[in-house]
């Protein structure tokens, strides 16, 4: 991808997040996005079938590569579900880690291009400013693997992805990092946004 497809992409998806976040809602500490929520819980037809415009745009078979990865991501029993959500967080850090030990990844601008490679998503650090001596940071994934499509069950289910910044982000900058997903295509918004502090 250029440069000048990489921007027109940010400009579209940054423009519809913010149309999205002004007619958001929230309830208790959870918010959610415009669109009506799932009663009921995940189907497989709703795992199928995921229409992502631009990854669609660049291979015919993106529907069955994000399929694949999400078969084993939306299979957990209701009762092993909570352990297995901080397995897969776990899971993500390793993943992250070990892109920067092994040097696959080495910056944020190598994670782009690998996220883009592997069609995980389109990452986009979105801002970044320092509250209390701490760095925060809000990235955004639009047309995130795991997500993307997925109809609105009114919680964030990126573990996998909070997890793998978390350990990119603590190899790069040797700092205590947390990231969490606070918005989501799976809590009624069309991007996956996450809040990431470095202490």
């Amino acid at each position: 991808m250029n440069k000048e497809e990489f921007d027109s992409i940010i400009k579209y998806y940054r423009e519809l997040a913010a149309q999205e976040m002004e007619i958001e809602n929230k309830v208790g500490n959870t918010l959610l996005g415009p669109r009506k929520e799932l009663n009921g819980k995940l189907e497989l037809n709703h795992i199928m079938d995921p229409k992502r415009p631009f990854f669609a745009s660049k291979t015919s078979s993106d529907d069955k590569y994000a399929s694949t990865f999400r078969m084993g991501h939306f299979n957990t029993p209701n009762v092993l579900s909570k352990s297995v959500r901080g397995a897969n967080y776990v899971g993500g850090m390793e993943f992250g880690s070990n892109l920067i030990k092994q040097k696959v990844v080495t910056d944020i601008d190598d994670l782009v291009l690998f996220l883009l490679d592997y069609k995980f998503g389109i990452l986009d650090l979105f801002n970044e400013e320092v509250i209390d001596g701490k760095d925060i940071l809000d990235l955004r994934v639009y047309e995130c693997i795991e997500c993307a499509c997925l109809p609105n069950l009114g919680k964030p289910t990126c573990i996998f992805e909070a997890g793998m910044i978390t350990g990119i982000l603590s190899e790069i900058t040797k700092k205590i990092v947390s990231a969490k997903e606070v918005r989501c295509w799976t809590n009624g918004y069309s991007f996956c946004q996450f809040e990431v502090t470095l202490e």
